[in-house]
């Protein structure tokens, strides 16, 4: 078991055991109150760059209206076998039967582990020394990291972090990272592993376009403001290569606005910026919501400048979530998947029911 963890309490003070059972049981009830509240009719949306918006029953292809150091794999079973306790998700996210899912990272095994106390961070907001290691620390500013090697674990970042430079590299483990109401990623963009890690807030939660592995990690929680269009991502690449997804829960989960905000998908691959190239998407749990237009955008899009520059964005062994209506997404599981493109794969993705998924479902 794992728990949100705060600094260490003073001497003689006592962590009470129990705080993160009764915070999960607070959020899951919030949840249930809030899927009650919001039965209504909400706008889901494509990322920025699409300028499209998804509306609920509408045309997914209609014009906005609003302006609108790699690790070994853990041994996760096949998909059809993990179906069972979904990860309790922030008091935004929508409960349903359909996301009972056992063995996807959640809160009780992902971020801060269990007993681990934690102290001050007095180090630099900019990192440019190789090789630093933030151990069991509670980081409260964002970070810039402009050196390699840079290891954040055990830790707590009331933050976003920023990779700078192509030698630079990152590795955060066992750790926590809330990038809180930032207009950005939360973690990103190149040179990065992230293990076994809760990553909320901002934005995206994770944004990568070269050389990244999230793997046993949790992605979910991001920021939306009233009276803003922000299109939100649980995993975002506007044109990438060698990008691993592996065994993660991936919940775009914040509900949309009236100003045309909300989440585009649980992960979105667009060729905005370069071409999409070598990915895996191996054992993750896509979580549904009728909030955004799709679970998965699969990098293919004749209107995108590098949208037809797609291969080997392999998507294996996952489990995508029906959620209320039945299809994951507003519109459905996924789009912009060529199946055809050199070295794109697709098999052994079910839905939570354990039935199969193709592409084109």
């Amino acid at each position: 078991m794992r728990q949100s963890t705060q600094p260490a309490p003073a001497r003689g003070a006592t962590t009470p055991g129990g705080r993160r059972r009764r915070r999960v049981a607070l959020g899951a009830a919030l949840a249930l109150l809030a899927a009650v509240a919001a039965a209504g009719t909400v706008s889901a949306v494509a990322d920025r760059d699409t300028d499209r918006v998804a509306t609920t029953g509408g045309d997914p292809g209609a014009p906005a209206a609003n302006g609108s150091g790699a690790a070994t794999s853990s041994a996760a079973p096949r998909a059809s076998e993990r179906l069972g306790v979904r990860p309790t998700g922030p008091p935004t996210a929508t409960p349903s039967a359909a996301t009972r899912a056992t063995g996807f990272p959640g809160a009780g095994n992902t971020g801060v582990p269990d007993g681990v106390r934690l102290g001050g961070y007095s180090g630099p907001c900019t990192i440019t020394r190789a090789n630093t290691v933030i151990d069991r620390r509670h980081v409260r500013c964002s970070l810039v990291v402009k050196a390699a090697n840079v290891v954040i674990r055990s830790s707590r970042v009331d933050g976003t972090i920023r990779l700078e430079g192509e030698s630079h590299s990152l590795r955060v483990e066992d750790s926590e990272v809330d990038g809180g109401q930032a207009y950005e990623h939360t973690v990103g963009f190149e040179n990065l592993t992230v293990l076994r890690s809760e990553i909320r807030g901002g934005q995206t939660s994770v944004n990568c376009y070269r050389n990244c592995l999230v793997q046993d990690s949790w992605l979910h929680g991001q920021y939306l403001p009233d009276g803003e269009d922000w299109h939100l991502n649980a995993f975002l690449s506007n044109g990438g290569s060698d990008i691993r997804l592996v065994h993660n829960t991936l919940a775009c989960d914040r509900r949309g606005n009236a100003s045309g905000g909300g989440c585009t998908a649980d992960v979105s691959i667009f060729g905005d910026f370069g071409p999409n190239a070598n990915y895996t998407i191996r054992d993750n749990l896509f979580v549904a919501s009728d909030q955004m237009s799709y679970c998965l955008y699969g990098g293919f899009d004749e209107k995108k400048q590098y949208g037809t520059q797609v291969s080997g964005i392999v998507v294996t062994g996952n489990v995508f979530e029906r959620g209320g209506n039945g299809r994951c997404g507003s519109y459905g599981p996924v789009t912009s998947y060529a199946r055809s493109a050199p070295g794109n794969e697709w098999r052994d993705n079910v839905w939570s029911d354990g039935k199969p998924l193709a592409p084109s479902s």
